[in-house]
């Protein structure tokens, strides 16, 4: 053997523990990174949950939201408790006679409308079919839009930009127009008009999520559940959805503000999709509001205000939501 061969020496005999230590330093620096990332958002969400709640139960307009809302929720769930009359029953008197366009007395608290009807009767049963429709409409609508604002929020690229074009199309109509042509096209049923009102409501629930999801992506919490190498799925469901749910509520409370606004407005238009004569609050108000020049003011007054109590409730609740939310 040539004793000019090369000898081996440490450097070639042993594995040099630089390339593995790398690779070993960049998991651990992921798995560590992972782990800091998914506590301390956690520790921090429960605080701030903590100081939301104390804030909301400070906030006035917060607790007077809470009170309106469940009286109508109350009227809706149980009439007969609150209500004294039937509601699609003639007031009578003592002597048997018919109260028509009678007003607000101890007989009938907030007076009878044309037909006799009780109106303060006709407001708690009213309270029913507008607290079924409105909420139903806005979870739909909040369900889809939640869905499709975080798969363009996320993905973004040709998917974003195919969405979100037709979000603005959709946007672009007017709402109380697109509402009475899908009425008119498919039939006035509580079905088509609860599916209208959430149709119209997907929109800018989507935009609004998007914009949320657009922020919490680039956050370092996301970036290392990235380097763990989760889907996309788990990211958007498991990561993603549990910080965006504070935005989700604030617009569930909203676009029910809205719902029961758009749904008042199209009974007033006839597009209730019931008997005239069931207890509504604004096929009242549309069947009573000419008697107005005569003086007779209660049949319409009460009904309006009836709408106005229940969204300015909700709107004092979404108000106070956001506070908490951006404080």
């Amino acid at each position: 053997m040539s004793t000019s061969q090369i000898e081996p020496t440490d450097e070639t005999m042993t594995t040099s523990p630089a390339d593995t230590d790398t690779a070993e330093d960049v998991q651990n620096s992921a798995s560590a990174l992972s782990t800091t990332s998914s506590e301390e958002p956690n520790q921090t969400r429960d605080q701030v949950k903590k100081e939301q709640r104390k804030l909301l139960l400070r906030s006035p307009g917060f607790l007077i939201g809470v009170f309106i809302v469940l009286f109508w929720v109350l009227s809706a769930v149980a009439p007969d408790l609150l209500a004294n009359w039937d509601p699609k029953a003639s007031v009578r008197n003592a002597a048997g006679e018919g109260l028509r366009s009678s007003p607000p007395d101890s007989t009938a608290y907030l007076g009878t409308n044309r037909l006799g009807f009780d109106v303060y009767s006709r407001l708690i049963h009213g309270a029913r079919p507008i607290l079924i429709a409105a909420p139903l409409a806005t979870l739909i609508a909040t369900a889809i839009g939640t869905f499709v604002g975080m798969l363009t929020g996320y993905y973004r690229g040709w998917v974003d930009e195919i969405i979100s074009r037709i979000l603005e199309a959709i946007l672009s109509i007017p709402a109380i127009l697109l509402a009475i042509v899908i009425v008119f096209t498919f039939g006035q049923t509580a079905t088509v008009i609860i599916g209208t009102i959430a149709f119209l409501f997907i929109p800018p629930v989507a935009r609004t999520v998007r914009a949320a999801t657009l922020s919490e992506s680039q956050l370092d919490y996301v970036t290392a559940a990235r380097m763990r190498g989760e889907s996309s799925v788990f990211i958007i469901t498991r990561e993603i959805f549990p910080n965006v749910i504070p935005v989700v509520v604030v617009e569930v409370t909203v676009r029910l503000g809205y719902a029961v606004f758009t749904l008042a407005t199209l009974a007033f238009l006839g597009l209730s999709g019931g008997n005239v004569t069931d207890p509504n609050w604004g096929v009242d108000v549309a069947q009573n509001y000419t008697q107005i020049v005569a003086d007779v003011w209660w049949p319409t007054i009460f009904p309006a205000l009836a709408i106005a109590s229940l969204v300015i409730g909700v709107n004092l609740i979404a108000d106070s939501l956001e506070k908490a939310n951006n404080s």
